[in-house]
């Protein structure tokens, strides 16, 4: 079993180098990246969702809203701790599932609002080094949820995706994801793709 893992990412890794397709932040995982994302997942498999996505969050403020970044390395430990939690092993499958983010770049947008369809008319921007990207993908829901805070303001909370093409971001610099409600205001999210695995 643990030989087959290791042809299989062995693989992966041959082809991920000799590809010229465009990939996201930390796509090509060394097998030694893939099996620390693995354990970072296992090791932390009592942490609340919070907690555990911290490396990769941005947070504005209690009642500003937060966006997540999903790495392949974050959708590889996200992964293995499910399975931990679930007490089985990761299988070859769902590893190289999680570690096929192809050209985009893929943020979730929490954001607050106090009616249930506020978060329908978001837009977002991503700068790259000044230079706007704009999203080849967009999800809001049809129905926030009610907040923390429900029933005082703000009442709901929206999980929103958005996914951008990666060939126009400098994959070494801190991009600007601008988020804007439909009354103008905005919300700015700094991501250091640097320090960011």
């Amino acid at each position: 079993m643990l030989k087959k893992i290791t042809l299989i990412l062995a693989l992966f890794t041959i082809i991920s180098l000799a590809g010229k397709t465009a990939y996201c932040v930390s796509l090509n995982l060394t097998p030694g990246q893939i099996n620390e994302a693995i354990e970072y997942g296992k090791n932390n498999k009592r942490l609340s969702p919070t907690n555990f996505a911290k490396p990769w969050v941005v947070h504005l403020g209690e009642k500003s809203g937060w966006a997540t970044l999903w790495t392949p390395y974050h959708n590889v430990a996200f992964n293995a701790k499910k399975a931990a939690v679930e007490k089985r092993e990761l299988s070859e499958g769902e590893t190289l599932r999680a570690l096929h983010f192809k050209e985009c770049m893929t943020f979730v947008v929490s954001v607050f609002g106090n009616y249930m369809e506020f978060a329908r008319g978001y837009n977002a921007i991503l700068y790259s080094e000044d230079k706007p990207v704009y999203p080849m993908y967009t999800f809001h829901p049809d129905f926030a949820e009610p907040s923390s805070f429900y029933p005082e303001e703000p009442a709901y909370v929206a999980g929103s995706v958005y996914k951008f093409p990666v060939e126009s971001i400098n994959q070494d610099s801190t991009l600007k994801l601008l988020i804007t409600s439909p009354e103008g205001e905005e919300l700015e999210f700094p991501f250091d793709l640097v320090r960011i695995k």
